[in-house]
């Protein structure tokens, strides 16, 4: 298997290669080695061999490093309540979102039956003033007389 090596000049790293260890380790030395780091490391090693060794393997390594695992572990929860935080925040805002869709597709619903009232509406007038006799002419020069409600009016 090629991340355990032979021992080398004394080397107490568990007979671990050093190029199993991510290149990301190196930075989080200045903050500590966190979850991340952990995580990152746990993606390179085989998982579908002996779990149980390669934890082992892990532990051995982060040990030798003066890593200690509690400290990876309150990093893993504070990140998983952050994560859980968040998810719980875009929740949140799908839920106004979806509301406010809600409050959209009510508005659409009463402009729709409003444009529906307003198109019959106008087509009944229009509809009437295609039916309505068409308005008296006049001869030129002459006035029109109209009558009211049986009067008439004299020029």
């Amino acid at each position: 298997m090629a991340m355990f090596a032979k021992k080398v000049d004394g080397d107490s790293k568990l007979g671990m290669d050093a190029a199993v260890l991510p290149s990301s380790a190196a930075p989080a030395t200045s903050r500590g080695y966190g979850i991340a780091e952990t995580i990152q490391l746990m993606r390179e090693l085989p998982g579908d061999q002996n779990s149980e060794l390669v934890v082992r393997v892990v532990r051995a390594t982060l040990a030798s490093l003066n890593v200690r695992l509690p400290d990876i572990i309150e990093d893993a929860s504070r990140k998983q309540k952050t994560i859980q935080d968040r998810i719980a925040a875009v929740h949140a805002t799908i839920a106004d979102l979806e509301k406010q869709l809600q409050g959209h597709r009510a508005e659409i619903a009463t402009l729709e039956a409003d444009l529906a009232e307003t198109s019959s509406v106008k087509e009944r007038l229009q509809a009437a003033e295609r039916t309505a006799l068409p308005p008296p002419t006049a001869a030129p020069g002459k006035p029109i007389v109209t009558t009211l409600i049986g009067s008439s009016i004299a020029p």
